[in-house]
């Protein structure tokens, strides 16, 4: 017999969490989370009132048992397996063994953390398992059901599989029989990944995009845990539903060596900040004016120069936007003009930069980061002086048109009525359907990229799937406009509408096609060779032209279903007045019946209790 080491699962986080959702009355589902052993389980039990929750527990007390008795004296692979076999032996010989437990069963998702780097994933039914790399979610098991099964042998599409009636019927379940066939995987994990265990009742009821969203939000498995059974909860929670989160320990990332190190380092150099700041003339300032030098070194350049600070810890930058908002404030409501405002933070920036160069030629690798930080925290600063600045024009702007006004009624009686009067109507850039999105176009390196990205997804798409064939050659010709405005969406959403009915069994197939096409996209776009910072282009290029394509049809089905709803608006006001008539009706005739109905003893005979006149 060989001889396997203890799973090591330092520094791997974890974290499961299961719901009864909003249909059943009893949750089947059962779990394992057990750190120490590095074990993992969700089981959906089957049956019913044949027990379907005692065939779960029981499976997962069997598994657990056999894990803790065995795990030092076999391999982690043959160990899983046998576990789960073990599993399957014990509740077909309990559903023998007890009538109304005969054909209860389970589903089963295990994992075995060996180490930080590797785990084994074992399953048996339609219980499944993911695994988030880069941002990419990729599903590790295949469903063991009938109509998966005919999928595999070609006799079935895809898309006829998802449609399929009998989706859900199982081809494989721990108790069916007194063992089954395991599959067995083993997963060799990079920084950063995380696997998911889960029932079907999370695929079943969240979208693949918003469980990929999730897992890739940054947050601990704990809260994402949680937020996965609150998104199948929203869609509508029709079955129980848990679900594991396994997150192998990253590299520290850029950020966080921002947060901790840099943010220290640039605390540690605020005198530094403050005495630069002055030997750049920031207490000649006009803003500084009436203030001792000291109190303005303070008041501004340390004040800056914590606000970074703590952008710096938190990777925000809500406290450097906060400063440059009061400075400004503060100034142009005491009429200060602009010029000095700008001269400041060009000392503050400059002080800024003088710190971090200090600082890059100690420590170049930290240098660079935190010049980047810096950096954003100055543009951050800028973007608060411009919003401002948007205000005071707007409220200028107003002003100028109240001006107008109070005096049109004395300019009209001179001036031609033929002649351009002045629209009321401010006029700060705003965004118009004409408007170019875009005014630079793509690159050639990243239209060439953007081709390739839609041609992988074009291949990926199933054949009988004509209209998101249709989607993406319009997503691709969109992106790649160079005049970046709306009209080619527009022609390309007509085009994709054509002649179709304005009900459910007509819309609702555009816009699924619409999701399985930014799906697909997203998915693709890793497929290419390019460099990371391409791919975000490419992404982003694909997404805004989605986005137009998706505004245009919206405007399209909304202009198609105006006559069907005013129609439905006609109708209510007319059910609202018939409701009215009706409700006067009744009162009238309980007015009638008070009036006239003649009292009757209940005592009497029925034959001699009276007539009611009217």
């Amino acid at each position: 017999m060989s001889t396997g080491a203890a799973p090591v699962v330092a520094a791997v986080r974890v974290a499961g969490d299961t719901h009864v959702g909003k249909v059943r009355t009893a949750n089947e589902d059962s779990m394992i989370v057990d750190p120490p052993r590095g074990l993992y389980v969700v089981l959906d039990g089957m049956g019913g009132a044949n027990a379907g929750d005692v065939a779960s527990q029981l499976a997962r007390d069997t598994i657990r048992d056999f894990v803790t008795q065995k795990r030092l004296t076999m391999e982690p692979k043959v160990l899983l397996e046998a576990a789960i076999q073990a599993a399957c032996a014990a509740v077909w010989s309990a559903g023998q063994l007890n009538r109304e437990q005969h054909g209860m069963g389970t589903t089963v998702v295990a994992c075995l953390v060996i180490d930080p780097r590797r785990a084994v994933v074992g399953h048996v039914g339609d219980s499944r398992a993911y695994l988030l790399r880069a941002g990419r979610l990729q599903m590790l098991t295949r469903d063991h059901t009938i109509v998966e099964d005919l999928v595999v042998r070609g006799l079935l599409s895809p898309e006829e599989g998802e449609r399929h009636p009998y989706k859900n019927v199982l081809s494989r379940n721990l108790g069916a029989k007194a063992d089954t066939k395991v599959d067995i995987l083993e997963v060799e994990l990079q920084p950063g990944d995380r696997l998911m265990l889960c029932s079907d009742g999370l695929y079943g009821y969240a979208s693949a995009e918003g469980i990929q969203y999730l897992l890739g939000s940054g947050d601990a498995p704990e809260h994402v845990a949680r937020d996965l059974i609150d998104l199948a909860l929203r869609g509508g929670g029709g079955d129980n539903v848990s679900t594991i989160v396994i997150e192998s320990p990253a590299n520290a990332s850029s950020t966080e060596v921002v947060q901790t190190s840099g943010a220290s380092v640039w605390w540690q150099r605020r005198n530094r900040f403050v005495q630069v700041a002055k030997e750049r003339g920031l207490t000649q300032n006009p803003i500084c004016r009436g203030l001792k030098p000291d109190d303005a070194l303070d008041l501004i350049a340390l004040s800056l120069c914590q606000a970074i600070f703590h952008d710096l810890e938190k990777s925000t930058g809500v406290n450097v936007w906060t400063f440059a908002q009061n400075l400004a404030s503060g100034w142009f409501e005491r009429n200060g003009d602009w010029a000095a405002l700008r001269g400041l933070m060009d000392i503050l920036g400059m002080t800024a930069r003088t710190v971090v160069d200090e600082v890059r030629t100690i420590e170049p690798q930290l240098g660079f980061l935190l010049d980047v930080a810096v950096s954003r925290a100055l543009v951050v600063a800028e973007l608060a002086l411009g919003g401002l600045l948007a205000e005071r024009l707007r409220q200028v702007d107003g002003n100028l048109i109240q001006l107008h006004s109070s005096m049109q009624e004395t300019i009209d009686a001179v001036v031609d009525d033929t002649e351009p009067r002045f629209i009321d109507q401010a006029t700060i850039p705003f965004l118009h359907p004409d408007r170019p999105v875009t005014s630079s176009g793509v690159s050639a390196e990243i239209g060439s990229a953007i081709e390739k990205t839609l041609t992988i997804a074009r291949a990926r798409t199933a054949p009988r799937a004509e209209l998101v064939k249709q989607i993406l050659t319009a997503l691709e010709a969109i992106a790649l406009d160079g005049t970046g405005n709306f009209s080619s969406s527009v022609l390309a959403a007509r085009e994709l509408y054509g002649m179709r009915s304005t009900d459910e069994a007509g819309i609702v197939p555009l816009f699924d096609a619409f999701d399985q096409a930014r799906i697909i996209t997203a998915a693709s776009v890793h497929q290419i060779t390019a460099s990371e910072s391409v791919r975000a282009s490419v992404l982003r290029g694909i997404s805004a032209a989605h986005q137009r394509l998706v505004g245009a049809m919206t405007g399209l089905v909304l202009e198609a279903v105006a006559p069907v709803s005013e129609n439905l608006r006609k109708a209510q006001t007319i059910t609202q007045g018939l409701r009215e008539q009706v409700a006067r009706a009744e009162s009238k005739r309980a007015d009638l019946e008070k009036k006239f109905a003649t009292s009757i003893d209940q005592s009497l005979p029925w034959e001699k209790r009276g007539t009611t006149e009217w």
